[in-house]
């Protein structure tokens, strides 16, 4: 349905309200001609008043509150003032909630804290409109048009009405170039923009555009009233907005400009399905915020209560800041500013639509009495028959989604499991199939149709078919989506729900499991417990078996649990390995004590040995190293024990059906023996350390005890060949000493440190034999000094060897 005709019906019901309906008294209207003898009483001739620069830029209140406060009424002083204006003149409105700045804005915006009165009292300042005229010299239009102020009274003051503000916001949006909404504080709230959206259709600007269309105002319209329809049509047109916001000290984020935060509830309303602001207002929404503009306090310790109303000049001492702000929004509003309908829109011009456009907002646009009274009756009918089928409708559906079992399913707990399935279970089998529910929304539909059709009584069956079949039809199948959804929700809730519950009982079920088990038991529970849940969900979902909402829930249920299930295997892993951690644990420490036991005894043993030979050497004395074969028979000794110790840590610790081919089992196994096979190769090279310091010492020793027992060879000198024997009878024993010895250590060492050992003996042997034959020539000759210089120096080398020998690695 069009909205002029919207509200043009709301128009007539508020008409029914005003007082004189009320009392009683019979329907009067004011004709069109009637009206334009009003209008040529009301404008005066040309050269009755002026407007002169002196005048300029002093407030005048152009329209005042009629006694009741319910209307508006012209100033006709001022009015002739504003006729005398020959120029273009571009208005800058300023309109908003009482009490919040409107009038000190306006002032700011010239640079002045002086012109319009600001208010320091708790009650409303500013009544009905008021104008200022500001000098070109002053400020102009970018056209050139003479700039007018226009101050209006706050909405929502004591004792005015809602339709008194739409009244006043009328005659802003009619008259001005620029539009500014000013509130305080709050940027955008959903409130607000609500407010000015009511406000705009309130104003009724839309019924006014048709009347002028209309083939009534051409036919009756008069030359002896200079009214330009295209020009009030322009006039009409909807301004630039600029919401500004004073005193809003808050930081919005960096990347979020004023216009933006308040775009997001304009979109909001949108959403809702009010268009209003932005269908409106197409030249243009915009938004600024103002600081505070000073210390409120300080202001009052000098100036007293009337703090911005002083007396004194203030602008200067406003906040820069504040200031700062006032620059940027005096550029948005003066900056494009023009003159309405072109250069057209004169003072002179408009003091003569002006008493047409309050005479509209106050009566209602004047058409004739029997054409108003019959189509608006008609109107009426029709959009109360519109709205009581969609109430019609929204009721039907209500009840349908006010059933008990549906209703009551929200937030119930129930005592026990059994007993929860079998409500989910009630519930799901009455809630309403998609089937189902289409049919009963087509059942409320024809109802709503029906409905609509009764109640228009004595309507024309082309109006009727048209608002209950078409207009009706289209917005029930605008609901329609939104019922469907809202029934898919309840019956996605109910299968939800249900699907949770059986989850419950499925994961207690796992999670009650005695672990460790084998994974392959795992897998066969879950398999198990998923079949169950399934079977026992189909067997409860009643009617919605195979819907959308069925398989989706019953996928999330399945998913749900296959999760537990991974959540359970990943808890039995978690306790096998900590056994077999355990057992490694144990593996360890009985190989080291297996070991250590075994290298105590072999070297216990060998003591013994040592204790029980008095001739045994110094380095034999010392420990004893183990030689490799018998280091490799402890290591093979010690891992069997290992072994043995590994599993019945495993045993005991509840895996009593894991062993070789678990791959847990295995692992673990081959993470032991790696550490075994290191701690031998550890001790392999301490022990090979050893034993070449065994060695070392061992021929040592045997080059002393070689050089001692020769030197005790009796008799000497003697015979070369008797000495040599002696001495070789000698150097054999003890290397056959080392060779017994060392024979099981088995390390190339052992044969490089004997090769030494017998350079060594055959050197010691030579020396000996030498000596013998210089003793045995000075037994025979007279002293010879020479020779036993000789082997002088040879003991000396012999000394200097065995030195080497004992020092060498």
């Amino acid at each position: 349905m069009d909205l002029s005709y919207i509200i043009f019906a709301a128009m007539f019901i508020i008409a029914s309200c005003y007082p004189a309906m009320a009392q009683g008294e019979p329907e009067t209207f004011i004709s069109l001609k009637e009206l334009k003898e009003l209008i040529k009483q009301r404008i005066p001739d040309e050269e009755t008043a002026q407007l002169s620069e002196d005048n300029y830029d002093e407030p005048m209140q152009l329209l005042m509150p009629s006694l009741g406060h319910d209307k508006l009424e012209l100033n006709e002083i001022v009015l002739e003032k504003l006729a005398s204006i020959e120029d273009p003149v571009a208005f800058v409105a300023v309109v908003g909630p009482y009490h919040c700045g409107k009038s000190f804005l306006l002032n700011v915006l010239l640079n002045s804290t002086h012109g319009f009165t600001v208010g320091s009292r708790p009650e409303p300042e500013t009544r009905g409109i008021w104008i200022r005229v500001v000098p070109k010299s002053k400020l102009k239009a970018v056209d050139g048009s003479q700039v007018i102020l226009l101050d209006t009274e706050g909405f929502f003051g004591e004792g005015a009405t809602r339709l008194y503000d739409a009244k006043v916001f009328a005659i802003a949006t009619l008259l001005s170039s620029h539009l500014v909404y000013n509130t305080l504080r709050m940027l955008g709230d959903a409130q607000s923009v609500s407010s000015l959206a009511v406000l705009s259709k309130q104003a009724q600007i839309f019924n006014l555009q048709n009347w002028l269309h209309s083939a009534d105002f051409e036919e009756e319209r008069s030359s002896s009233i200079d009214v330009d329809t295209s020009l009030l049509l322009k006039t009409l047109d909807f301004p630039p907005l600029t919401w500004v916001v004073q005193g809003f000290d808050i930081d919005l984020q960096p990347s979020e400009s004023p216009m933006q935060y308040l775009q997001r509830y304009i979109d909001a309303q949108e959403h809702a399905g009010d268009r209003t602001l932005e269908t409106l207002f197409s030249h243009g929404i915009s938004c600024y915020t103002l600081r505070t503009p000073a210390d409120l306090n300080n202001l009052r310790e000098r100036y007293g209560s009337k703090a911005l109303a002083a007396e004194e000049e203030l602008f200067y001492s406003l906040h820069p800041k504040y200031l700062m702000d006032v620059e940027n929004l005096c550029t948005a509003v003066f900056g494009n500013l023009t003159a309405k309908g072109g250069q057209k829109l004169t003072g002179k011009r408009l003091a003569k639509l002006l008493p047409l456009l309050v005479h509209y907002v106050n009566e209602d646009f004047p058409l004739s009495a029997d054409r108003k009274l019959r189509d608006v009756l008609v109107d009426v009918i029709i959009d109360g028959a519109f709205a009581g089928g969609v109430q019609y409708f929204e009721k039907e559906m209500q009840s349908v989604f006010s059933r008990p079992k549906i209703s009551n399913l929200s937030g119930r707990v129930l005592s026990s499991d059994s007993e929860n399935l079998e409500a989910l279970s009630a519930s799901a089998m009455s809630a309403l199939t998609s089937q189902e529910f289409n049919e009963i929304i087509a059942a409320a539909e024809k109802q709503a149709i029906d409905y609509c059709q009764r109640r228009c009584v004595g309507v024309p069956s082309v109006l009727v078919s048209s608002a209950c079949e078409v207009s009706l039809g289209t917005k029930i199948d605008r609901m329609k989506p939104f019922y469907r959804e809202k029934n898919d929700r309840q019956v996605r809730e109910v299968l939800v729900r249900l699907g949770e519950t059986l989850r419950e009982k499925a994961e207690k079920i796992l999670f009650n499991i005695s672990l460790p088990i084998p994974e392959s038991e795992i897998q066969d529970n879950c398999k198990k417990v998923i079949n169950d849940a399934l079977k026992r969900y189909e067997g409860l979902v009643g009617p919605h078996q195979g819907s959308q909402q069925y398989h989706e829930a019953c996928k999330q249920m399945h998913e749900q649990i296959l999760v537990r299930c991974i959540q359970v295997t990943d808890i039995n892993k978690g306790k096998i390995s900590s056994i077999l951690n355990s057992g490694k644990a144990a593996y360890q420490i009985a190989y080291n004590e297996a070991f250590s036991a075994a290298i105590r005894d072999y070297m216990n043993e060998a003591q013994k040995m040592i204790d029980a030979e008095n001739s045994v050497s110094n380095s034999e004395r010392q420990r004893r190293p183990m030689p490799p074969r018998k280091l490799a028979e402890v290591h093979a000794a010690s891992l069997k024990v290992s072994q043995k110790a590994y599993d019945e840590a495993v045993k005991e610790g509840g895996l009593s059906w894991i062993g070789p081919g678990n791959e847990l089992y295995d692992f673990n196994q081959f993470q032991c023996l790696q550490w075994s096979m290191q701690q031998l190769s550890e001790f392999q090279v301490q022990n090979r350390v050893e034993i070449l310091a065994f060695i070392k010492s061992m021929v040592s020793d045997i080059a002393v005890k070689f050089r001692e027992s020769v030197s005790k060879i009796s008799p000497f000198p003697d015979n070369d060949e008797i000495v040599s024997g002696k001495a070789e009878v000698i150097s054999k024993k003890l290397l056959e000493e080392y060779i017994l010895v060392t024979k099981e250590y088995g390390i190339p060492e052992v044969e490089e440190k004997k090769k030494e050992l017998i350079h060594y003996i055959e050197d010691a042997r030579a020396h000996l034999i030498k000596k013998n034959t210089a003793l045995m020539a000075a037994y025979c000759y007279d002293p010879l000094m020479d020779a036993y210089r000789e082997l002088h120096m040879e003991v000396s080398y012999s000394v200097f060897i065995l030195m080497l020998l004992i020092g060498h690695d």
